[in-house]
């Protein structure tokens, strides 16, 4: 496998709007407490992921280590989404609860916010922030042992054949949107950080799966992250059919 690094992110873009927010207000939370106060004083965020889609930071609002996640409503259909419920945010929120209704790990969703910065509107998703690496920052970093990583790979076949038997699968099912929460020679657990995507089958379950397990695999290919060749050759336990 390269020890190449994963693919840098894009490049700031002006339209995106940051943070501190103005005139936050609370569409919906699943934590009470005073939100929209904790957004608007906030200080010092790191931002993790800048791009013209939207924004991503880790910061501490009322006492909880979480992940924002700002997208901008500038254009007309995007304001038309939000106010239909029906922008990445929201789908996000609903797809999040959906999966720890299904067993599937996935980051907290803590409360969803629309606020506005320089006159631009747009909405702030807060998560619960989870510890640990995401699946292609482990390959690039060539962590793990070939048993580890084959037990990784088991784990991400797993949770594809899960979404797919609940009749739902991930188009954004790439590894970098993947944490791996635990690992040893055994098991592996995955949980999933990005989870707006979400969408019902259209056709086979094995054909989701294929879908899904195609775009893990396409995104280390892109990052120069190749398998291992003594991953490739082990023999493995086949993940429980869709």
């Amino acid at each position: 496998m390269s020890n190449r690094r994963p693919c840098p992110p894009s490049v700031y873009h002006p339209s995106v709007p940051g943070l501190p927010a103005d005139n936050p207000r609370v569409l919906c939370q699943s934590i009470p407490g005073d939100w929209a106060a904790a957004l608007r004083t906030l200080e010092s965020p790191r931002c993790l992921k800048d791009h013209p889609g939207g924004t991503v930071w880790r910061a501490t609002l009322l006492g909880h280590d979480c992940i924002l996640k700002s997208t901008p409503l500038t254009s007309p259909k995007r304001r038309v989404q939000a106010l239909l419920r029906r922008s990445p945010a929201w789908k996000h929120w609903r797809a999040a609860h959906w999966l720890y209704a299904h067993g599937i790990d996935t980051a907290p969703p803590l409360a969803l916010l629309r606020c506005s910065h320089e006159r631009s509107p747009f909405e702030c998703l807060v998560l619960a922030f989870l510890p640990g690496g995401t699946v292609l920052e482990h390959l690039a970093d060539r962590d793990l042992t070939p048993a580890e990583e084959h037990r990784l790979a088991e784990a991400v076949a797993r949770l594809a054949c899960t979404l797919a038997k609940q009749g739902v699968r991930n188009r954004d099912a790439k590894p970098s949107n993947l944490i791996v929460t635990s690992i040893d020679r055994s098991a592996a657990a995955l949980a999933v950080i990005d989870c707006a995507d979400l969408r019902r089958v259209r056709g086979s379950a094995e054909h989701a799966v294929a879908q899904m397990l195609a775009s893990a695999f396409i995104e280390p290919l892109g990052c120069g992250l190749r398998p291992r060749r003594a991953l490739c050759a082990r023999p493995s336990t086949p993940p429980p059919a869709p």
